[in-house]
């Protein structure tokens, strides 16, 4: 497992709880979401929405997470064949949103998140994430359109308040891809002890 997937599901299992939602707003082959579906639908209260712009990302996911899942586990997912920027479309508060950014893998490079789109995408998230939630961002500045949209959102991210949001970033030095978690702090709370 690459390293950035071993962090980001570690943080995942560890924010995760029963009866929890999430977003997999980039849902590309499906593993990130059958990875939360497997999580969280053991519960009868949880729910997995995904999103992706190109229907072929969501037939994979559709076909990997189908034969993963029970009939009333499946039930629980919400597929849309929809932008990221749309996001905020999703009927429920989620406690985790995941992007995995860049371009859907054996898919079409050309077809790629674009920095707008992901900006409006995290700035709906920002706003619907649940209280003691959290947004996990995979970047991929390899190359020239990742590379400008990491800096934006790092940009972006950099002027959130501490008191309200606690921001982690994991840069490998010799390679792509980038790791951020956004925890949105619990009201009356800290990160730091005393």
């Amino acid at each position: 497992m690459s390293p950035h997937l071993a962090i980001s599901k570690k943080y995942w299992m560890a924010l995760l709880k029963e009866g929890d939602t999430a977003i997999d707003a980039t849902a590309g082959n499906g593993n990130d979401t059958l990875f939360l579906c497997q999580l969280l639908l053991k519960h009868p209260m949880s729910a997995v929405a995904a999103l992706d712009i190109q229907s072929e990302a969501i037939q994979r996911t559709d076909a990997l997470i189908k034969s993963h899942l029970t009939p009333e586990q499946y039930k629980r997912v919400l597929l849309h064949r929809l932008s990221h920027e749309k996001i905020d479309t999703i009927a429920f508060q989620p406690k985790l949103i995941v992007y995995n950014l860049g371009y859907l893998p054996k898919g079409d490079k050309s077809i790629t998140t674009l920095t707008s789109s992901t900006l409006k995408s995290l700035e709906s998230a920002l706003k619907m994430l649940k209280e003691g939630g959290a947004i996990s961002i995979t970047c991929y500045p390899g190359h020239l359109e990742g590379e400008k949209e990491e800096r934006a959102i790092l940009s972006s991210l950099e002027k959130l308040p501490s008191e309200k949001w606690s921001i982690c970033y994991h840069k490998w030095l010799n390679r792509s891809p980038t790791f951020l978690w956004i925890e949105k702090l619990v009201e009356n709370s800290s990160v730091h002890p005393g």
